[in-house]
């Protein structure tokens, strides 16, 4: 009895914490559109293929897509919005110091409203890039979801109001955000993955994963042999950890309120076996694995691709 109280008092504390977060640090960030924009103009941008590909914006959506020719091309849909109205020369006069941009053989660097943003305004600036085949992508985004397509080289990505997507990389993934989930599909070279509010779910080729939130679940699928190690982490969320058969493990994985569960025979001769700590040895033990949660559930699962 003591220890559910124990729960239910830690849970509260927990969920006024994030209370707190989200209306002192996140809310006064959130944009205050009021009404149809003042301005809404289109932008096409282009210029020489570059090694990496990085963007700066504060509100709104991206979207990256490799395409075939050698060239790096961008779409910007503008909006702004006027807090008060009678003010559009304001507007006017801030849009055309909307973009800043520098590119060499290394690098196109785009910057969004690279002055300060006025008072009483607010833009929303929504990006279609088209980029070669294996470029390095850096994205910083404030308020606004990253979308980056198959075929994209390294790929490094922070957040804070932002879900993050990216699909089938040639390189390494790093994906940062605040309040919103993760999604990572078939990332051949390894990926570090943190939020605070949201769920993570990653399907790995290889090299080594770590995935961090605080409130929300992970669902990890081990799709082959060369995943090195992972390193799994949630407060107050489950952890689904699916290994391909091809794969072995040495695994510690511990949770304080819930339970362990594997469909693979484990070893653990040497280890543990309870119903809320798994430390042992599956197959030949190739890949290290380390899941641990507060409030949750883990389950290691068979899977194939």
């Amino acid at each position: 009895m003591k220890g559910y109280i124990k729960s239910i008092a830690l849970a509260a504390l927990i969920a006024m914490g994030v209370l707190f977060f989200s209306v002192r640090a996140v809310a006064p960030s959130l944009p205050r559109v009021v009404g149809r924009p003042v301005i809404e103009e289109t932008h096409r941008f282009s210029w020489p293929d570059a090694e990496r590909f990085v963007l700066e914006n504060h509100d709104g959506t991206i979207r990256i897509w490799p395409h075939a020719a050698q060239e790096i091309a961008a779409t910007a849909n503008v909006r702004i919005y006027m807090v008060r109205r009678g003010e559009d020369g304001t507007a006017a006069t801030y849009a055309e110091t909307l973009f800043g941009a520098t590119a060499d053989a290394r690098e196109v660097r785009v910057v969004t409203e690279p002055a300060e943003r006025p008072d009483l305004i607010e833009v929303r600036v929504d990006y279609d890039v088209f980029v070669p085949r294996g470029t390095d992508i850096e994205v910083m985004s404030a308020n606004g979801n990253v979308h980056v397509a198959s075929g994209c080289g390294r790929v490094n990505i922070e957040g804070r109001n932002a879900d993050i997507f990216v699909r089938k990389p040639q390189g390494m993934v790093t994906a940062q955000t605040t309040n919103g989930r993760i999604d990572v599909v078939d990332a051949p070279d390894g990926a570090r993955l943190q939020t605070v509010n949201g769920n993570i779910y990653a399907h790995m080729l290889g090299g080594a994963v770590s995935a961090d939130t605080s409130n929300g679940v992970i669902v990890a699928h081990l799709l082959d042999p060369r995943v090195n190690s992972a390193e799994l982490n949630s407060m107050n969320g489950g952890i689904t950890l699916v290994m391909d058969e091809r794969c072995s493990a040495n695994i510690d994985a511990r949770t304080m309120h819930g339970g362990v569960r594997s469909d693979f025979p484990v070893d653990t001769s040497s280890g543990v076996r309870r119903h809320r700590h798994l430390r042992g040895k599956i197959g030949e033990g190739h890949t290290a694995l380390s899941l641990q949660t507060l409030n949750g559930n883990i389950w290691l699962a068979r899977g194939r691709r």
